[in-house]
């Protein structure tokens, strides 16, 4: 599919990256392009050039986890997230019409949080929405977790529903504590095997339940990985929160779990490239809930787009998820600087028989014999 948009997409920043450690490891044997840390600080180079040669249009890019969100000091989260913004504002301004970016926030406090977030979105220039690294570590050994279902935050959703400012909720890994406590004896399971979307998935539905989405109605919240587990569970989830056994739940009493997804709650498919898994994902929540994302330089973009193109499924369904779900969902996107369009199936090189020869049924060139590759 040609002019496709990816949302989960790492940057570092050069000056911070000792001390803010990005989640992930290289091979030994990898070659330079395919390092880690040489790819979280590259954008306009090798970045850039595997985005033309698999028609990725426009990457949106955030500050590499645990970000902000893993600095237990109020005072240095907050300066950290302010030059990652100032920084990666300049970036983007070089080349707007292929990256745009997620502003990155403390939230210790939730006005600041909110003052930053009016700075970026009206002062400045390219950012198009937010991206959290789950919770917030705080106190004096960073085991306190803050999280955004407490009330206190209502003036940062506020802030954020004004604003028009999308929110992605991206995972990190755990406090001190809890990693001694779940996943020391059995890191294997941490990260991204599980232990990533245990946390976020928890996360979501915490803000869900408390009754957020229904105070702020325009709210928007995104999550990757094919929604951190949560599609699969949604039977179970709905089924089990019964109002009258909680009755202090904060969601409305009328209202599904499911009822959420297309509206305000939307899914990615960063890092999970399952055709399988993206079938149960639509039929649970629809097709108008899922993007196309990548989640590098953790993830191949090569193969990421090598999958999502050989989707066999509605090209109309192909090019929502691929593209004009995003702009539906972060407007600035259609908007100076970057100015992106809705596009047909068509344009985007979806469905159709392109080079005009007949067919024998669409996968093979010969009736009688086979001549596509396995």
């Amino acid at each position: 599919m040609l002019f496709k948009i990816a949302f989960e997409e790492a940057f570092a920043l050069p000056t911070s990256l000792a001390e803010n450690t990005p989640i992930g490891f290289t091979r030994a044997d990898a070659s330079p392009e395919e390092d880690l840390h040489n790819n979280l600080l590259d954008i306009h180079g090798h970045r850039l050039r595997q985005m033309d040669e698999n028609d990725v249009e426009m990457m949106i890019l955030s500050l590499n986890a645990a970000g902000c969100q893993g600095i237990e000091d109020p005072a240095k989260a907050e300066a950290l997230a302010s030059a990652a913004n100032d920084y990666i504002e300049a970036q983007v301004a070089k080349n707007s019409t292929r990256f745009a970016a997620f502003v990155a926030l403390s939230m210790h406090d939730p006005a600041q949080a909110a003052a930053e977030l009016k700075r970026c979105m009206t002062l400045k220039s390219g950012f198009v929405g937010v991206l959290l690294n789950d919770f917030q570590s705080s106190g004096s050994d960073g085991n306190t977790m803050l999280f955004y279902d407490d009330a206190r935050y209502d003036l940062f959703w506020e802030a954020a529903t004004r604003l028009q400012t999308p929110l992605y909720i991206h995972p990190r890994t755990p406090t001190a504590l809890i990693d001694a406590e779940m996943w020391r004896a059995r890191p294997w399971l941490n990260l991204s095997v599980l232990g990533f979307a245990s946390r976020v998935s928890m996360h979501l539905l915490a803000i869900i339940t408390a009754g957020v989405l229904d105070r702020f109605p325009a709210l928007k919240l995104v999550v990757g990985h094919m929604g951190e587990h949560i599609p699969f569970e949604m039977y179970r989830i709905d089924h089990k929160l019964d109002r009258d056994r909680f009755p202090t739940m904060g969601v409305r009493r009328d209202k599904l779990i499911r009822d959420y997804f297309g509206d305000q709650v939307f899914l990615t498919t960063s890092g999970h490239f399952s055709t399988p898994v993206l079938h149960c994902s639509i039929a649970e929540v629809g097709a108008q809930s899922v993007l196309f994302s990548m989640d590098y330089p953790f993830e191949s973009i090569p193969n990421a787009c090598m999958w999502f193109d050989s989707l066999q499924m509605n090209q109309h369904d192909v090019v929502a998820m691929g593209r004009n779900n995003a702009l539906a969902l972060f407007p600035r996107l259609t908007q100076p600087p970057h100015n992106l369009e809705v596009k047909s199936a068509w344009e985007c090189g979806v469905g159709g028989l392109r080079d005009g020869s007949a067919t024998y049924g669409l996968y093979n060139a010969n009736f009688n014999k086979r001549t596509a590759t396995r």
